[in-house]
């Protein structure tokens, strides 16, 4: 079998963005992936038949790179139009796509316009303490994550993330007590235990706080366990040998081990919902039927892996709900097209009509649904 590869270059005033696009022979996928300085950003695969003939296989790999090319493009579209306006849904909405496509630098940018806009938005204040995280900004993630915090602070998600800031920056005890606060605000928060578990060993290494490294040894198992109970993903191999690791006491290798679990398990969820993207290509109009099936076959892969994650549930219903609106939009392109053929072809008329008021209320309700 032939091995096709495609490779495109997009480039944006702060940096290009190289699309690869080619199918593996031996595991009968095609992998589209998106790199920026030599970076892994983003790779989207799909399985095709291991009898399929080359000029359709070719078709496929073509249309895989060109629909990244695409997404790439319309991406850094929408980010010229969005940095420069004061609507903080298109802002929000464009910067959690760009931070889910690794886009990093744009997302902290659109963030950042939104925090301009309204120094109280919380959710805002989060998603650029997350972005910052994300291009390794611990220190800058700390003073925003603290605002948000203040804002909100019965918020389980914002205290875990403020932990996980003043942990990058090695204040173990301060870290500590956001993880107890967020455990708090939500006994099964799997995510604030590991959290907990890394805590204790960093301290344990850095010996910051006493009463902490007094119990780290007991207390990191039990932290490990409960995560593992809450959130199976954890249980991976790496897992296994980080607290192996630990419990030989060889504590600076447990800790970057179990760190990378969870950055790992971090990146996974990232790209479960990195359909974000579906959400702008709507507006343009650019949302066709297999972009729409091959997401909800992703979303429906996915859940079967993680049937307990809401966000998994919630994005896999907008994917339906934006299917269900492309098709009534193809129904009244069709009964358009009876017309021009016989315009006094009275059932298709009527049926028009029918569908074009429906439309209209199916538009307001999608419109709303993914403004999230």
């Amino acid at each position: 079998m032939e091995n096709f590869r495609l490779n495109s270059r997009v480039a944006s005033p702060e940096r290009e963005y190289l699309i690869q696009t080619f199918n593996d022979p031996a595991q009968h996928r095609i992998r589209s992936s998106i790199f920026s300085n030599g970076v892994l950003l983003d790779s989207v695969e799909e399985e095709f038949g291991a009898n399929l003939p080359e000029p359709e296989l070719l078709e496929l790999v073509k249309n895989a790179h060109k629909e990244r090319k695409e997404e790439v493009e319309h991406l850094l579209l929408k980010f010229k139009d969005a940095i420069q306006t004061d609507d903080l849904d298109q802002i929000t909405s464009l910067g959690l796509a760009m931070l889910h496509k690794r886009m990093n630098p744009e997302a902290e940018a659109l963030f950042r316009r939104a925090v301009s806009l309204n120094p109280d938005r919380h959710e805002s204040l989060n998603r650029l303490g997350i972005v910052l995280m994300a291009q390794g900004k611990p220190q800058e993630a700390v003073e925003v994550f603290d605002r948000c915090v203040s804002l909100q602070p019965n918020f389980a998600d914002y205290r875990n993330n403020l932990g996980e800031a003043f942990l990058a920056v090695g204040s173990c005890k301060r870290a500590m007590i956001e993880f107890e606060e967020a455990v708090n605000l939500n006994l099964y928060y799997g995510d604030a235990y590991f959290n907990k578990a890394l805590t204790y060993i960093l301290n344990a290494i850095r010996r910051e706080d006493f009463k902490l490294f007094s119990e780290h040894s007991d207390k990191t198992i039990e932290m490990l366990d409960r995560a593992v109970v809450i959130s199976p993903e954890y249980q991976e191999q790496s897992f296994a040998e980080g607290r192996l690791l630990f419990e030989q006491g060889d504590l600076d290798s447990a800790y970057h081990k179990l760190l990378g679990v969870r950055e790992r398990l971090r990146e996974k969820r990232s790209r479960e919902l990195s359909d974000v993207y579906l959400r702008f290509l709507l507006s343009a109009e650019r949302i066709d039927d297999r972009v729409l099936s091959r997401r909800i076959k992703q979303l429906k892969e996915a859940l079967t892996k993680n049937p307990h994650y809401p966000d998994l549930h919630y994005e896999l219903a907008v994917a339906y709900t934006l299917m269900g609106r492309f098709i009534h939009s193809k129904a009244i392109q069709e009964y358009q097209e009876a017309l021009k053929i016989n315009p006094n072809f009275e059932r298709a008329k009527k049926s028009l009509k029918l569908a074009e008021n429906e439309f209209r209320g199916f538009d307001v309700l999608v419109k709303v649904i993914t403004k999230g």
